[in-house]
């Protein structure tokens, strides 16, 4: 069988990662793979690179209406402005472009099935234009539509333009499937879409971690002796993750652990870190807490972690970096934000708190850390939930199933 994987991408990061993870462990060796993708997408070399099994990987050169915007807008101010006031029509425009230009791009592939892989909902418009474009095409209903983040709300002044996209979304997807049950739910915020038995869930997965016996130690990078306590965040600077909860909650944690150390981890904008260095200085944690930039490869990182952290504040749909951490026996602490307590379940691989308890988040790192058999033993039970739920092969067979079935 010859599959079609559709998405559009500006920025490197998890949407990547489960399009890598979901080639590499597909379950029929015999079927033709092709990627589409937006050939600006800064991660397409990535994928490249990372994915193992046979896969043509191609880049497009539809003109998006996004790179459209910043040109007109670095181009001429005045140019601008006349596009800020007509947004409106020229998206849709630009919408029926893609349509007609998606259909010559899945004529040339000649697939036997397409499966949208898309940021959000309803996030990339070529992603849901290339779902219209292949019922039109084709005269059936079985795409597959994929999105990753919490849908949102169309605005007042297109909301019957919208509701009609997604009614053809709908009319031509077997299924749409999200990436846990709290962000299948958000799509409820759609009218047409709202209530339809096509909306399920499938968990992601990931691939078993690669050894990191010869990767660098982050106690050697950071000079800490095999007595301090690691704890670890991995996330973007930006506010919703939490960083002021979790230096609120570490606070706490070094007056009954003074041998803990909180690593940070993640990329940002220079005010988003400058902020987050302010709040350390103000909490007096100077000493104690390391801000880093972003990691390529996380495993290294868990390898020397004693608990990972997630302390998210808002608008989480899954938790992958929670399931990171369980596939290396790793103990997490998090909040219950969005999709997160589907992943971490209290007492099996770690603890969901409260995302506004900070008391609560801060009990829950010092039980762990003050107990290594406890922190063994969550770690255990962590890889164990990681194998029966998240495993990369669960996750790939599950989306075949659906793809070859067209159901």
């Amino acid at each position: 069988m010859r599959i079609l994987l559709f998405t559009e991408n500006f920025w490197c990061g998890g949407l990547d990662t489960f399009i890598i993870t979901l080639i590499n462990s597909w379950p029929y060796p015999e079927d033709e793979l092709i990627l589409l993708c937006n050939k600006s997408h800064p991660g397409l070399n990535v994928i490249r690179q990372k994915v193992t099994r046979p896969c043509q990987i191609k880049g497009h050169s539809i003109l998006l209406y996004p790179e459209f915007s910043k040109a007109l807008k670095q181009k001429n101010l005045g140019i601008n402005l006349v596009r800020k006031a007509l947004s409106p029509a020229i998206r849709y425009l630009f919408f029926s472009y893609y349509v007609v230009t998606i259909q010559k791009l899945i004529s040339a592939e000649k697939p036997d099935r397409l499966m949208v892989v898309n940021g959000g909902y309803p996030a990339g418009d070529t992603c849901r234009a290339a779902s219209i474009a292949w019922g039109l095409l084709k005269g059936n209903r079985n795409a597959i539509h994929n999105f990753h983040n919490m849908a949102t709300p169309s605005s007042w002044w297109n909301t019957a333009l919208e509701n009609e996209i997604d009614r053809l979304v709908l009319n031509y997807s077997a299924a749409i499937i999200s990436v846990s049950r709290v962000c299948a739910e958000s799509i409820q915020i759609r009218p047409a879409i709202k209530d339809n038995p096509k909306v399920t869930y499938i968990y992601n997965g990931i691939e078993s971690p690669t050894s990191t016996a010869n990767s660098l130690s982050l106690r050697h990078e950071l000079k800490l002796s095999e007595n301090e306590l690691i704890c670890l965040m991995l996330g973007t600077y930006e506010p919703r993750k939490g960083h002021d909860f979790l230096l609120q909650a570490f606070q706490q944690v070094i007056q009954q652990v003074p041998s803990a150390r909180l690593v940070i981890c993640g990329d940002g904008f220079p005010a988003e870190i400058s902020r987050v260095k302010s709040l350390v200085t103000q909490y007096c944690l100077n000493q104690s807490v390391f801000l880093m930039g972003f990691r390529k490869e996380i495993h290294p990182l868990l390898k020397d972690a004693d608990i990972l952290t997630v302390p998210s504040q808002s608008f989480e749909s899954f938790g992958l970096t929670s399931v990171e951490a369980m596939s290396c026996k790793v103990p997490v602490v998090a909040t219950n934000i969005g999709g997160i307590p589907e992943v971490v379940a209290n007492d099996d691989g770690g603890y969901c708190v409260q995302h506004n308890d900070v008391n609560g988040f801060a009990q829950a790192m010092i039980r762990l850390l003050k107990d290594p058999d406890l922190r063994r033993e969550q770690g255990q039970k962590g890889f164990e939930r990681y194998q029966k739920l998240f495993t990369a092969e669960r996750m790939a067979s599950e989306y075949a199933a659906l793809i070859r079935n067209g159901v």
